[in-house]
């Protein structure tokens, strides 16, 4: 199949430029191969366009007419593509965000007011979910999430590492005392998240040697997510270990208190922004990622 766009493009060109040559130049083509098209062309439509010599050209009347055709068709399709390159480019428009509860509450609730002050033509409509997201069915734009990612069909970027604490409030420590060492967790309370065992293994170093241990911890209360298991340590039902961005408020203000200090690993949770692979990926998508990098 002829594309017939490009011949348009092409005889229109010639016409416009003077000569054969100069449309070659233009199309980084030779010539000939300029030639050639205006035969085929010639030969589909089944009247002559242009008289040629040796050194100029002249349109026949169905050349002419057929080079003010062209030339319409050929600016309204340089309209349709620059219009949507202009709206693919504006900063504007709805962006679906999805993220966890935690991280939306405590960190990306605070951004979002700022990024729309910012701003003026976007709306966000922000979804706060623990599970994950299939992006191209929810028509999300961007999601939030924390851990290792998966899925290498989508691109991502990385916002932080927040370090993960073990935590406790005071009204608990008053209660049953400070751990000193990591078995000591054992025997006391820790909050402990439903369907993730791995989460409940907790990681330390020894201060003397550096060796890594673990500590398989548990309690009486299982929880399925980390802002139910911040609720609960505040209330002194439990130890509990969160990251930094969650708890931040709460260590600055005493409500929480950090437990086990020189055994800190230092392992930290992961916090990226997933976003579907597209070849051109939307200005305001682009717009609200560099803010968050930014901002984080």
């Amino acid at each position: 199949m002829q594309n017939r766009a490009l011949e348009m493009e092409v005889f229109v060109t010639i016409v416009d430029a003077g000569s054969f040559s100069a449309a070659a130049r233009i199309f980084s083509m030779s010539p000939s191969a300029i030639s050639k098209l205006v035969t085929r062309l010639e030969k589909r439509l089944g009247v002559q366009l242009v008289v040629r010599s040796t050194r100029s050209f002249r349109l026949t009347t169905e050349g002419s007419d057929f080079y003010k055709t062209s030339r319409a068709i050929v600016q309204q399709i340089a309209e349709a593509e620059a219009k949507i390159a202009r709206k693919a480019e504006a900063i504007g428009g709805l962006l679906k965000v999805s993220t966890n509860l935690p991280f939306g509450t405590h960190v990306l609730s605070p951004l979002v007011v700022r990024f729309l002050e910012e701003n003026q033509g976007m709306r966000i409509d922000l979804e706060f979910s623990d599970e994950p997201v299939d992006l191209i069915a929810e028509k999300t734009d961007i999601a939030i999430r924390t851990g290792l990612l998966r899925d290498s069909s989508l691109r991502s970027r990385r916002l932080l590492d927040s370090p993960r604490h073990i935590v406790a409030s005071p009204h608990y420590l008053a209660r049953h005392g400070e751990p000193v060492r990591p078995d000591e967790l054992r025997q006391h309370a820790c909050l402990t998240l439903g369907g993730r065992p791995h989460l409940n293994t907790w990681q330390f170093k020894d201060p003397a040697d550096g060796a890594s241990v673990h500590v398989d911890v548990g309690g009486r209360l299982v929880v399925n997510n980390g802002e139910s298991m911040r609720h609960f340590a505040l209330q002194g039902a439990g130890i509990a270990r969160l990251s930094t961005f969650h708890i931040g408020g709460d260590l600055a203000e005493g409500r929480l208190v950090r437990l086990l200090v020189p055994w800190d690993a230092g392992e930290s949770e992961p916090i990226s922004a997933i976003y579907s692979a597209q070849t051109h990926v939307p200005q305001r998508i682009r717009r609200f990622l560099d803010f968050l990098v930014r901002a984080m």
